[in-house]
């Protein structure tokens, strides 16, 4: 069973249960500590993954976890490593992320590069658009999210 995840300065604590990740936590608070370091509570969150079947939910409310005697807060979708992770286990955040960034960079380009040929413009699209740099981590989407990924 993995209970750590890093990258840098950036961990991941996933736990089966409450009491094992509270354990990680205290773990985690003790452990930097001996090295001088210290964890952020403000930039620190937890994230209770939905079941796919309803019928396997055991709570829908767990109690605080704290590190360092503070409390630290529930969310429902972070970015971690540029990638960003739901706890409804969808991509499509991320899909949408995706397709505004589309938006926005074209925009820029026609705004910059007005007087270009159509030759460049369409260089250019390809080369600063059309980069989607973890695509392949998506595998769990809706249809209609990947359609309007598709239209833009």
């Amino acid at each position: 069973m993995v209970n750590i995840l890093a990258y840098a300065d950036d961990l991941v604590l996933p736990a089966p249960c409450w009491r094992a990740l509270q354990q990680l936590l205290d773990k985690l608070h003790i452990t930097v500590g001996d090295i001088d370091m210290f964890c952020n509570s403000r930039k620190t969150v937890c994230m209770i993954f939905s079941p796919k079947c309803r019928s396997k939910t055991v709570a829908y409310q767990f109690p605080n976890f704290t590190i360092n005697n503070e409390q630290l807060s529930f969310v429902n979708e972070f970015k971690y490593l540029g990638h960003i992770v739901s706890n409804n286990q969808l991509d499509d955040a991320y899909i949408y992320r995706e397709r505004k960034n589309i938006f926005f960079r074209c925009n820029m380009l026609a705004r910059r590069f007005y007087s270009c040929s159509t030759a460049v413009k369409q260089r250019l699209f390809n080369s600063f658009c059309l980069c989607f740099y973890d695509v392949a981590l998506w595998n769990n989407f809706t249809t209609r999210s990947l359609d309007k990924l598709r239209s833009a």
